[in-house]
């Protein structure tokens, strides 16, 4: 436990020197979502071209990969929402806020630095978590479609839902995707100077990620502590514990399922386990659904996380799988 934990802590410690640099005014107020959006629409697509063009057919394509990560998270975005809807009967918009807060994922701002601070120089386990970084779309795209649905209700504009079609297919981490894909199958790979380049880039994506969701995390909590109506601590536990442990576990059972072992396995639950992605508060907040409960969720999620990771890290120690 203690070894996975020296393991994992660097992590958590770039996030609390973002905030520390947020507590002491070091960083124009702007930092954390400039820095944020460097990783979102720069670093992060290069790495991903990077990760996918070097990687084989064979890998791409692994089914069960793909099959028990999704599975896992559409699973528990379908209880998340039947949960809420039918218990808290507050409608469709914040069941399906509060069922993304259940499934949707940090792999990009956690999970990829923490596998790589796990198993650093693993080609294999780059490629896992890299392919599980675009997994999160397939819970996050449908919520918006339906929140857009939501919110245009009765509207006789029909393009709202081709213009979301077009941000979502050209969005610079999508674009990079499909290219990597492409790249990857058809055996091209990169130029072997843009892929040196792409590299460079490629390392500041973890410290970057990190050092943003530091800055950003305050900020989060004061929008969770200023609501007018708090949380409810049974709805916030039930959620932590849905996002921290239910998830990987289901993921884990799911990967088992489809026959994945090893380093591929050992990736997917830790993504998995990761906490609840930002963005989560972000959608709330632009459809303008429960946003101070989904900002307290991703921050107390956020918190926990290094103390779930690091249980799992020794679990999956304990199994050899790391």
């Amino acid at each position: 436990m203690f070894a996975s934990l020296l393991l994992i802590l660097p992590v958590f410690l770039i996030i609390l020197l973002g905030v520390l640099l947020d507590v002491f005014r070091v960083l124009p107020k702007q930092t954390g979502s400039v820095i944020g959006s460097y990783v979102l629409y720069v670093a992060l697509p290069i790495l991903m071209l990077h990760i996918l063009a070097g990687s084989s057919a064979q890998d791409l394509l692994h089914g069960g990969f793909w099959a028990g990560i999704l599975g896992a998270q559409v699973l528990v975005y379908g209880l998340g929402y039947g949960v809420e809807f039918f218990t808290g009967k507050r409608g469709h918009g914040p069941a399906a806020i509060m069922a993304l807060a259940g499934s949707c994922s940090n792999m990009a701002f956690i999970g990829l630095p923490v596998v790589i601070s796990l198993m650093p120089g693993n080609h294999e386990a780059l490629v896992a978590a890299g392919l599980a970084v675009i997994t999160p779309n397939v819970v996050s795209i449908p919520c918006l479609v339906q929140l857009e649905y939501l919110k245009h209700a009765g509207d006789s504009s029909r393009g709202v839902l081709p213009s979301l079609a077009r941000s979502v297919l050209l969005n610079p981490l999508m674009v990079a995707t499909g290219a990597g894909f492409a790249l990857g199958l058809s055996g091209l790979g990169l130029w072997a100077p843009l892929d040196q380049a792409a590299t460079m880039v490629g390392n500041t994506t973890a410290p970057c990620m990190l050092l943003a969701l530091g800055l950003d995390l305050r900020d989060k909590m004061r929008v969770a502590l200023s609501a007018e109506q708090r949380l409810q601590p049974i709805r916030l536990a039930g959620t932590t514990l849905v996002k921290l442990v239910l998830n990987p576990l289901l993921a884990w059972a799911l990967l088992s399922l489809m026959g994945v072992s090893g380093t591929w396995l050992a990736v997917g639950v830790l993504m998995s386990g990761t906490a609840t992605a930002l963005v989560t508060y972000v959608i709330a907040d632009i459809y303008g659904h429960i946003a101070a409960e989904a900002a307290m969720i991703a921050v107390v999620t956020n918190l926990l996380n290094v103390v779930t990771l690091t249980i799992i890290a020794a679990i999956l120690r304990g199994q050899g799988l790391l």
